[in-house]
C-alpha cells in the first residue's frame, strides 16, 4: 500500500465529485441582486407598479353616454319686489326675450325680521314656485306671490325655463321686508 494515498483523512474534507455546491456563510453577500437584497425589492416594486396600471383605468361605474342638455340664455334682470298687502309683486326685464321661454321658477327664502341673515352670508332657498308663460309677456317678467306674512323677510331669485324645462341663469336676488 505504499504509493497509494488513502481516499481521505479524518482532518481533510472529502474530495468533491462533479459540481461543487456553493457554501453560504453568515457574512457572505447574497447571491442574487447585489448587496442587501435590492433585486428582490425591485421585483416587488415592478409587480406593484404593474398591478396599479392594470387596476387604475377602471372607474367603477359605467353608464350609457349622453348628450349635454341644452340651456336657455334668457334671464330676468333688474328684479324688484314690493309688498302689496297680502301678496308680493315681482317685476323685472328679460334679456334675450326671443328665446323660447316656457315658464319660470321663483326660488324663495323666509327669515323672521328679528333674526335676519348677515350681509354677505349665503342665503339658502327653502323652495320654489313654478309659473307658466303667463309670468313672461312682452319681454317683461311679472308675478304675484300670495301668502306673505307680516314680520318676515323674503328673498327671491328667478330662473326662466326653456324647452323641456331646462333652467337658465338666475336673476339678481331681491329682498322684501313685510312689516
Amino acid at each position: 500500500m505504499r504509493g497509494r494515498a488513502l481516499p481521505f483523512t479524518p482532518t481533510s474534507p472529502p474530495p468533491s465529485r462533479g459540481r461543487k455546491k456553493a457554501a453560504i456563510t453568515r457574512n457572505s453577500p447574497p447571491l442574487v441582486g447585489g448587496v442587501r437584497g435590492g433585486g428582490s425589492k425591485r421585483v416587488l416594486a415592478y409587480l406593484v407598479l404593474v398591478m396599479m396600471l392594470l387596476i387604475s383605468p377602471t372607474c367603477g361605474r359605467k353608464a350609457d353616454p349622453f348628450l349635454p342638455q341644452k340651456s336657455t340664455n334668457a334671464r330676468v334682470v333688474d328684479l324688484k319686489g314690493v309688498w302689496q298687502g297680502g301678496y308680493i309683486e315681482l317685476k323685472g326685464g328679460i334679456v334675450d326675450p326671443d328665446s323660447a321661454v316656457t315658464g319660470s321658477r321663483v326660488h324663495y327664502a323666509i327669515y323672521p325680521v328679528a333674526e335676519p341673515p348677515c350681509d354677505g352670508c349665503p342665503i339658502e332657498f327653502q323652495g320654489f314656485h313654478a309659473y307658466g308663460t303667463e309670468a313672461v309677456q312682452e319681454g317683461r317678467f311679472f308675478c304675484k306671490i300670495p301668502g306673505a306674512v307680516k314680520g318676515n323677510i323674503y328673498y327671491f331669485e328667478v330662473q326662466l325655463a326653456g324647452e323641456k324645462g331646462v333652467l337658465g341663469p338666475p336673476s339678481n336676488r331681491v329682498k322684501v321686508v313685510v312689516e
